[in-house]
């Protein structure tokens, strides 16, 4: 199991999962652990979706974005 997280984490790094294919990942983590999707995602990628990527997000079930107009 370490090893497939440190692949996928490997992966992501060197830009072979696409932010959303990373999002779906993070999401179905989350649902597992009873968490939040942001809560495995970095502050960049969480500021990319806010600013460039039409994914559905809900804060609800997904987390909080970071509010960009400060």
């Amino acid at each position: 199991m370490l090893q497939a997280a440190l692949y996928l984490l490997g992966a992501r790094q060197d830009q072979m999962l696409t932010l959303e294919e990373w999002t779906d990942l993070a999401r179905a983590v989350a649902v597992c652990q009873e968490r939040k999707t942001a809560d495995y995602l970095t502050e960049h990628d969480l500021e990319d979706i806010a600013e460039r990527y039409a994914l559905e997000w809900d804060d609800a079930t997904d987390g909080p974005l970071p509010n960009l107009d400060e």
